[in-house]
């Protein structure tokens, strides 16, 4: 039986096959996109924004996976990687919380302490799993994460800021009522998180593809540590039951009316249940002699390149 279950995690990660299920939920989040455009009667522009997010944000996820596929090395990704998507996430979490305090509306009190809880749970990951130092200069000691969140909240106040002047004869009623609320902050951190959820997975695919054009030569896998593996798997723990909220849960509470929303929230956690199982499997997967020995090197060139960054 459990041959027939490594027989069958081969073919799904370890083969080309493994780029049909990102493929077709990638095709799925562009179709509902389009079928909305053309199916609605009036212009959503939250709901087609929403939808074009999902898509954006399964972008990402969808390279690397390629990537990964395609390149043998392992160990650039593990802890050092991981940690700035960690990051991103924690902020994605303060945004979020100072939101929702700005706000001041009662009905936020379940997201507030479930937003907490994640905040809470990946400071607990940084500090406890990956040995990270919490303090205030981390942001600035990753200067990539830094630049990606200040792109998402300047990225935030302009689509806010539009929002209060576009012509409300763009807008669906309940665009209208949200715009004749004017720019506040509350808005402007709302959409900050929305959009660092999007690019969280960024610095990840950002970092593989400059590896690999700055180490050329280096072409074989590397071994895994057990403490690697370990870190893999706590921050898919993570990853999964933040997603869990995001996608399952929060769209079942409160998007029940609005089915193409949720079936885009679907497709982009069946997305992540795919990639997680397949980082995972190629992490878990035994290495050359040469490979480690070339690993090892590889790996000292990241820690390098990962030092001049801060």
């Amino acid at each position: 039986m459990s041959s027939l279950v490594t027989q069958a995690q081969t073919v799904m990660h370890g083969s080309s096959v493994t780029h049909v299920i990102p493929g077709l939920l990638l095709s799925v989040s562009a179709t509902l996109l389009a079928y909305r455009g053309v199916t609605e009667e009036e212009h959503h522009l939250p709901l087609n924004g929403f939808l074009a997010n999902i898509l954006i944000q399964m972008c990402p996820l969808v390279a690397l996976k390629v990537k990964i596929f395609r390149c043998a090395d392992r160990v650039s990704l593990v802890p050092m990687v991981l940690i700035k998507t960690l990051i991103m996430h924690a902020i994605l979490g303060v945004f979020r919380i100072a939101s929702t305090f700005l706000d001041g509306g009662d009905w936020y009190r379940y997201t507030l302490a479930v937003d907490t809880g994640l905040f809470l749970a990946a400071l607990a990951v940084l500090k406890w799993q990956f040995g990270l130092t919490l303090t205030p200069s981390l942001l600035w000691e990753h200067n990539d994460v830094r630049n990606l969140v200040g792109l998402a909240c300047a990225a935030a106040f302009v689509v806010e800021g539009y929002l209060c002047i576009m012509p409300t004869s763009w807008l669906s009623e309940r665009s209208q009522w949200y715009a004749k609320q004017g720019l506040d902050l509350s808005k402007v951190l709302f959409t900050a998180a929305n959009y660092v959820d999007i690019i969280a997975f960024m610095p990840v695919v950002w970092r593989l593809y400059q590896v690999e054009s700055e180490s050329m030569d280096y072409d074989i896998g590397t071994t895994v540590s057990s403490d690697a593996k370990t870190q893999v798997q706590t921050f898919f723990m993570f990853v999964v039951a933040f997603y869990m909220w995001d996608d399952v849960v929060d769209p079942v509470m409160s998007l029940l009316d609005e089915p193409i929303a949720m079936m885009a929230h679907a497709a982009h956690f069946v997305l992540l249940l795919d990639f997680a199982a397949f980082f995972s499997f190629q992490v878990q997967q035994p290495s050359t002699a040469a490979g480690k020995e070339q690993g090892e090197q590889l790996q000292g060139l990241l820690s390098q390149m990962d030092d001049d960054n801060c």
